[in-house]
């Protein structure tokens, strides 16, 4: 579709007219986009204030009426006062607690006789914040209207005797708030500051919780006074809270967003239709004047088609008569075809050159590939023979680590031998010491037993002079006498029997000896083996990374020769194709007439 230069030209022209009246609807929406949202947020402020405004009049209208009611409140019969004040100002009742828990009413019907105002919200919220006080719509009972509490202080010296109320209806209020519409589709809602909404367009959303009555909007934020977005009665609004002087309410804008934006979409679509019409006319009025311009280029163009698709006759030129482009470019063209016509002629000669060396360059390619071919075979050889010998040398170093690896192993358990041995010396002189020791014990004991029968005589000999006293002490001694023996004769054998196991442990004392003596030329022997073993496996090691480098180096050289000789083939393929391309080459230059 854009392949001639026409085409491109007339899409390029039409782009940029588009762009330029996208760009310009674009910057003219925007502006006065900004300035409908600037006209609305005006409308909504102006709209907001007025009927805050008279909100917060009508709130000090009211508490302004009670107020003049603390100046009769404390005197004996306030009542008509209290009647005259209710039908000025529109109260339903006008009524005062003191202190006392007593109450009077500008229309005490209904109320108890135990009515206790102390204990009344309204009472209550006077005595904790010692000021006037507004407090919370409710529908009353009876009427089923919406109904507020005014309630100021009654002071006497600075001490509270009693607060004075008065009940009105928010008929007027919930009139006002029910009149916003800066929109057909936008609205207004009178919130307390629990949240809990005071008035709305539709009644059934009175005293409802602000959060089940519009959604995504946080009742905290809005009261900073920022604009939000949310959802009211199933439509986008935006939400602007300002507050009513005098009181805890807030009085909430809802503007409807499908009514803000309704001629912003209308001046869009505007926009949109003004911008398509405005592409077409341009399109097409692009078009015509470009065709125009373009004709002597088309003309050029068939004139040069009929010297390419004819008998490529050099000799033809092209119309150049005139001084715009168009001509310029057929003088170009002229220009450019004698010039052609001399490299033609000198390109006939240079390709039977080209030729002749292209035939020469083959037959030197092809002698080259049968040495290249050669050289690479010797090398191939080479590469074997030198991994045969990596291979060997490989396995002897492994032999050569393991070997070693076996003579570390036997240092080891010699090493741990002669420990033993070593061990076993030490065991064998605490034996011997302890013989010695037994011995003396044994002594010890033959001495005892020499000294027993020595006293068993000597008890004998005292009994035979007791005479008949005595014979029982001499028996005794008897007994004695025999123990004493007895035990003199064991004392006699165990001092054999240690005397000959001393001269054992001392027989073996000396072989231990000589076995670690033997085990420590052991342990250095191997210790010499292993340290032989580990300089031929570093031997063995040096000699395999030599080797190594060597097969690296044979196999980059053989590679660098397979290299080569792909290149001669490649280069001796390539002087086929030249002489080849060559010969087609003077072919062609030979159709030319020059």
């Amino acid at each position: 579709m854009f392949r001639s230069i026409r085409a491109r030209i007339i899409a390029a022209t039409t782009g940029c007219l588009i762009v330029a009246l996208i760009l310009n609807t674009i910057i003219n929406f925007q502006v006065t986009r900004q300035d409908n949202q600037q006209s609305q947020r005006d409308s909504l402020t102006s709209t907001s204030a007025s009927h805050n405004m008279a909100i917060a009049d009508w709130v000090n209208s009211k508490m302004m009426v009670i107020s003049s009611a603390q100046t009769v409140a404390l005197s004996d019969d306030p009542v008509p006062a209290f009647k005259q004040l209710a039908q000025a100002g529109g109260f339903t009742n006008v009524y005062v607690g003191y202190a006392s828990k007593t109450a009077k009413f500008s229309d005490p019907a209904g109320v108890p006789a135990d009515y206790d105002p102390t204990v009344r919200p309204w009472y209550q919220q006077v005595v904790s914040t010692d000021a006037p006080v507004v407090t919370a719509p409710y529908v009353d009972a009876g009427t089923g209207k919406l109904v507020v509490t005014f309630a100021v202080p009654v002071k006497d010296n600075g001490t509270l005797k009693a607060v004075v109320a008065g009940d009105v209806a928010m008929d007027s209020v919930v009139s006002n708030v029910r009149g916003i519409h800066p929109t057909p589709a936008s609205s207004g809602l009178l919130v307390d500051s629990d949240g809990t909404v005071i008035a709305a367009n539709d009644p059934a959303l009175t005293l409802k919780p602000f959060a089940e009555t519009i959604k995504g909007v946080d009742f905290a934020a809005l009261k900073n006074g920022n604009p939000l977005d949310g959802t009211f009665n199933g439509a986008e609004k935006t939400f602007v809270a300002t507050p009513v002087n005098g009181t805890h309410w807030m009085l909430i804008v809802a503007l409807d967003n499908n009514d803000a934006t309704s001629g912003m979409r209308a001046l869009l679509k505007a926009s949109a239709l003004s911008l398509v019409i405005l592409a077409l006319l341009s399109g097409a009025i692009v078009h015509f004047l470009i065709a125009r311009l373009l004709k002597r280029l088309s003309d050029i163009r068939d004139a040069m088609h009929n010297i390419a698709n004819g008998t490529n006759d050099l000799s033809q030129r092209l119309p150049d008569n005139g001084d715009d482009e168009v001509a310029q470019i057929a003088q170009a063209f002229n220009a450019f075809s004698d010039k052609l016509s001399v490299v033609m002629a000198q390109l006939r000669d240079a390709s039977a050159s080209v030729k002749n060396a292209a035939q020469e360059i083959a037959a030197g390619n092809h002698d080259l590939s049968g040495r290249t071919e050669q050289a690479a075979s010797s090398l191939r050889e080479t590469a074997s023979a030198v991994e045969e010998i990596t291979a060997s040398v490989t396995q002897s170093n492994e032999s050569a680590a393991e070997a070693n690896d076996q003579a570390s192993k036997a240092s080891a358990a010699a090493s741990r031998g002669g420990d033993v041995v070593s061990q076993a010396i030490s065991t064998m002189q605490s034996i011997e010491v302890a013989s010695a020791k037994i011995g003396d014990i044994t002594s010890v004991i033959d001495g005892i037993a020499f000294q027993t029968n020595i006293l068993a005589l000597n008890a004998s000999v005292e009994a035979a002079r007791a005479g008949e006293q005595g014979r029982g002490f001499a028996v005794v001694a008897g007994e004695v006498r025999n123990l004493a023996s007895r035990s003199a004769q064991a004392a006699k054998e165990i001092k054999s029997l240690i005397d000959s196991t001393t001269d054992s442990v001392a027989t073996g004392s000396r072989y231990v000896h000589l076995a670690g003596e033997s085990m420590d030329e052991i342990r250095s022997s191997i210790g010499n083996v292993s340290g032989i073993m580990r300089e031929i496996s570093i031997a063995t090691s040096e000699q395999m990374k030599g080797i190594h480098e060597i097969n690296h180096a044979v196999t980059h050289l053989d590679r660098m020769v397979q290299q080569n000789a792909e290149l001669v083939v490649q280069s001796a393929a390539a002087a086929s194709a030249l002489q080849s391309q060559a010969g087609d080459l003077a072919e062609t230059a030979g159709h030319f007439r020059i």
